[in-house]
């Protein structure tokens, strides 16, 4: 794989033409032939070419050709930061550890490793912003709201559970609600947004969730 980190412009023809104004990016040239470039923010690439494609060099102008299908990428290198090449091995074939809503069951079956005491009420409990995973009510009677995550909670399922929070709590003889999200990881700005709304963080192992009675749950 080559990884170029470049202040460069990007032009783009073939299903329609665009060009992109100068600017830091880092592309990446892939074994498969297929070329990403990614901007400073955001997970998707902004161009992306799938394989197999041609790459013709010259100095500082790149162009990456799609002969099935005609389309051309050209990448003018203003300047440099990086420029590698490595050789990179990855074999391994993503298991996942089940869908979410087969993790919201298995919960739903057992809400007392979530919290001792906690039973649940109802699974998918509406609201005016969307179904509530988890509606329960603790040991001590009080409503907790429980989303639950497959894989890493980011700060906008956080958000999500606070909403189902205010909407219940628009009924009196419900509030004060807790609101709990349940997930395998959290990221950093999740945790940060959870400490300060309110909301309580739980980590559970999928796989001991499916193979064990009393799964190692976290809470911070």
């Amino acid at each position: 794989m080559r990884v170029l980190v470049a202040h460069c412009e990007i032009a783009y023809s073939g299903r329609l033409d665009t060009r992109l104004a100068p600017g830091d990016r880092v592309v990446l040239f892939k074994d498969d032939g297929s070329v990403c470039v990614h901007a400073l923010k955001g997970a998707k690439p902004i161009n992306y070419m799938p394989g197999p494609t041609v790459v013709e060099e010259e100095d500082d102008l790149i162009r990456v050709r799609r002969p099935s299908s005609g389309e051309v990428l050209t990448i003018l290198v203003h300047g440099r930061h990086a420029d590698d090449r490595f050789e990179l091995t990855d074999d391994a074939a993503l298991e996942r550890q089940g869908r979410e809503k087969e993790l919201q069951a298995l919960l739903a079956r057992a809400p007392h490793v979530i919290e001792p005491g906690l039973v649940l009420v109802e699974r998918e409990r509406p609201t005016d912003v969307g179904p509530v995973d988890l509606f329960c009510r603790d040991g001590a009677g009080v409503v907790t709201l429980v989303e639950v995550k497959r894989v890493r909670a980011v700060a906008a399922a956080v958000e999500q559970v606070i909403r189902y929070r205010e909407q219940v709590e628009l009924t009196p003889s419900l509030a004060p609600a807790r609101a709990i999200v349940a997930a395998p990881d959290f990221a950093p700005q999740a945790r940060v947004l959870a400490q300060a709304r309110g909301v309580e963080c739980i980590l559970f192992d999928p796989v001991a969730l499916r193979g064990a009675a009393e799964p190692d749950l976290k809470l911070f």
